[in-house]
């Protein structure tokens, strides 16, 4: 019931609803920038907790499961897809699939707050390393057959200067050096306006995968399956190194939204331009359309069930 009655998912589903009956949609500006808000707030809010908590072996252990699950996703998702699409939507779809969606990651600490339970701010950092790695795959998959080796470099650095990347890291590493825990003022970014923040966001964000639905129509049942297949096979496998590293039923919960998310922002902005012949219906209508919804209303709730199970 306290997840039906979540702020964050009511004002999702209005948003659904209103793109639904209206045909309108938010200009992409205001959901760009409100995205680099909540990436900004991200950002200091893991880079705090870093300098914090410093490098123990519990940020390690978290950070290195981040990075393992970003590159085995893509892989386990490409050797299917391969059967059923051509590789550049296949490598373009497996990893997207392996990043994250930090909007999915806001919602689940908001849905952990308002049920008081406790979670690590330091889990902001697995976000940000889980980008990388996927983006990486997402661009080996595709070129790894290629014999024009020399312009894997320059896309990588592109993949790396994306401004939500960049947003993200510079937070990080900003807040981390300089100890901005010694400012309470930081606390209205990260904390005071972050969750007002996000249900505006989510709720443009429901107008744009009303707008997206559309798109999916006449895809390969096999597509749709894998949409949502996919975040339970990848939540049960951060689940499984959850419980093997004893980390906390909060701190579980959050890595497994993070391995069941799939990116709409940091890796199709990559793909785009990389993989110029991958049909962004699919990767963007897949994960914005099916996953992502998915994972609001139905993922986090059961995730974090599952990891209070398995993890008391």
């Amino acid at each position: 019931m306290n997840a039906i009655l979540n702020p964050a998912l009511i004002l999702f589903l209005g948003g659904i609803l209103f793109g639904l009956m209206t045909k309108k949609v938010f200009p992409d500006v205001i959901s760009k920038y409100l995205g680099y808000y909540l990436l900004l707030s991200l950002g200091l809010k893991g880079g705090i907790s870093l300098e914090t908590t410093g490098f123990i072996d519990d940020v390690v252990n978290v950070l290195s499961i981040g990075v393992f699950l970003a590159i085995l996703i893509p892989l386990i998702a490409y050797f299917y897809l391969r059967n059923v699409l051509e590789i550049e939507d296949a490598s373009a779809l497996a990893g997207t699939y392996g990043s994250v969606s930090a909007v999915t990651f806001v919602t689940a600490l908001n849905f952990l707050s308002n049920s008081s339970q406790q979670f690590d701010d330091y889990m902001s950092a697995v976000l940000v390393v889980m980008e990388f790695p996927a983006i990486f795959m997402a661009l080996f998959l595709f070129t790894r057959k290629s014999k024009d080796r020399g312009s894997n470099l320059q896309t990588i650095k592109k993949a790396f200067l994306e401004i939500p990347n960049v947003v993200l890291i510079s937070s990080l590493i900003i807040s981390y050096f300089f100890n901005f825990s010694i400012y309470s003022q930081i606390n209205l970014i990260t904390e005071e306006l972050f969750g007002y923040i996000l249900l505006i966001f989510l709720f443009v964000m429901g107008t744009r995968v009303a707008k997206r639905i559309g798109e999916l129509k006449g895809k390969s049942q096999n597509l749709i399956l894998f949409a949502l297949i996919t975040p339970i096979v990848s939540s049960a496998l951060a689940l499984i190194a959850s419980v093997y590293f004893l980390l906390s039923p909060g701190n579980a919960t959050l890595l497994m939204v993070l391995a069941a998310s799939a990116s709409y922002i940091a890796v199709p902005a990559v793909v785009k331009d990389t993989i110029p012949n991958a049909n962004p219906a699919i990767y963007l209508g897949l994960s914005l359309g099916i996953t992502f919804p998915f994972n609001i209303i139905l993922g986090i709730p059961i995730y974090n069930e599952l990891a209070k199970y398995f993890i008391g």
